[in-house]
């Protein structure tokens, strides 16, 4: 068994050195910039604004990093990204404006897509269509431990100071040395199917409004959590782990979420999570007046972070179910491309509530959109009953940063997975 697992991921190693350096920085950042402009006293509303632009930059890379990529060859284009993102990560300190920033971040977004384009066509070019199902799992594992450790290194510094800025700096320069050692080949890109909005709509509405909720539930939350956290009376090194605490519950519910969605109609599956998160975070936000217990926060901040992570890939596997296998790659960058615009949108709508009504106003906001959602769910389910579980495909857990992981799932055609 320990053969066979360090035999699937010889091949992958340095790639997935690379990301958990490159992710780690990444999160650090995320939780960073949103209290250093707390610190400085912006209003939370502009702050939302800033950490929106984040994902604007996600979605422009989705559609145009995939051409740099081509142009120039995997390794001279992430360590470009890469480069690009550690400078940035520095210039937040010393171009201090929220225009500026907000500037800033869309760049940083585009260079994510961009690198972890890089890698996920790496390792789908490195897997065979026996061992894809488990490396994309390795992968997922890494991704969220990465992010969950880099949002507790904001514990080693002061925040106001340089030391974060430059810690996220270093740890994405690092993950350039991996990558750039690498012995691997260049993977042969072709190009990827394009699929018409409308068509993937009548398909699956509730996969396609489903990405754009999970977009706005996921980024709203990983823009203004920390804000929240600290507007409601927690310290930094609390905050932080409130935050980590959101992404391992995101990792631990996917395993048995998964089992739930392949044993039971998806739409129940899902409209049952947002429901209970809807009520019970509703709930929670009129108890946080009268004060809250820390661990009762950070049990319903795993709760939370379980199913908002869940709603993604649920909705994948449901769009998956209505469509041929040929058309699975095309549609995963299409409900990436909707995820980000919910992104985008989610944290710009949060900010304006919070800055009108206060911290309490947050979970209010997530409440109210887990739960719209979870009744339009139900609604089509009266409307059309579910597909026979032999007809289903599998779940299979997805990062939403790049479209090219899907790639790697086992449910997509060995044919289709060399192409991004």
């Amino acid at each position: 068994m320990a053969h066979s697992f360090f035999a699937l991921l010889a091949p992958v190693k340095a790639l997935f050195g690379g990301t958990i350096l490159l992710m780690a920085g990444n999160s650090l950042l995320g939780v960073v910039l949103p209290l250093r402009m707390e610190a400085a006293g912006y209003p939370v509303a502009l702050t939302g604004a800033v950490m929106a632009a984040y994902y604007m930059g996600l979605a422009l890379g989705g559609f145009y990093t995939k051409h740099v990529i081509l142009r120039i060859g995997h390794i001279r284009a992430f360590s470009a990204f890469a480069a690009l993102t550690a400078a940035v990560c520095l210039a937040y300190g010393f171009l201090e404006h929220p225009l500026a920033w907000a500037v800033l971040r869309v760049i940083n977004g585009f260079c994510i897509a961009g690198m972890t384009t890089s890698i996920e066509s790496w390792l789908n070019d490195r897997s065979s269509n026996q061992t894809r199902g488990r490396v994309l799992g390795y992968y997922m594992l890494v991704f969220y431990l990465a992010i969950a450790m880099g949002q507790t290194l904001v514990n080693a510094g002061t925040v106001g100071d340089s030391d974060h800025l430059m810690m996220a700096s270093t740890l994405i320069v690092l993950s350039l040395i991996p990558v750039a050692m690498t012995r691997l080949g260049e993977p042969d890109l072709k190009d990827l199917r394009v699929l018409d909005l409308k068509i993937l709509f009548d398909a699956s509405r509730v996969g396609v409004v489903g990405a754009g909720v999970a977009g706005m539930l996921v980024g709203s939350f990983y823009a203004l959590g920390v804000v929240f956290a600290r507007q409601i009376g927690l310290s930094v090194a609390e905050a932080a782990m409130f935050m980590s605490t959101v992404v391992l519950g995101g990792l631990s519910f996917q395993v048995p979420v998964g089992m739930l969605a392949d044993r039971f109609d998806r739409r129940i599956v899902m409209s049952c999570l947002l429901l209970a998160v809807g009520i019970s975070r509703g709930l929670l936000s009129s108890a946080l007046a009268g004060g809250l217990p820390l661990a009762l926060l950070i049990a319903m901040a795993l709760a939370f972070g379980g199913a908002v992570s869940s709603v993604y890939p649920l909705c994948v596997a449901q769009t998956f179910d209505r469509l041929e296998k040929r058309f699975y790659v095309a549609a995963s960058g299409r409900l990436l491309m909707v995820y980000s615009i919910g992104a985008t949108v989610g944290p710009l709508l949060a900010a304006l509530l919070m800055s009108l009504y206060g911290p309490t106003s947050f979970f209010l906001f997530e409440s109210g959109v887990a739960v719209l959602y979870a009744l339009f769910v139900l609604v089509t389910v009266r409307t059309g009953g579910p597909l026979p579980v032999e007809g289903r495909e599998k779940f299979v857990p997805l990062p939403d940063i790049s479209p090219v992981a899907v790639a790697l799932d086992p449910r997509t055609p060995e044919d289709e997975s060399a192409k991004i």
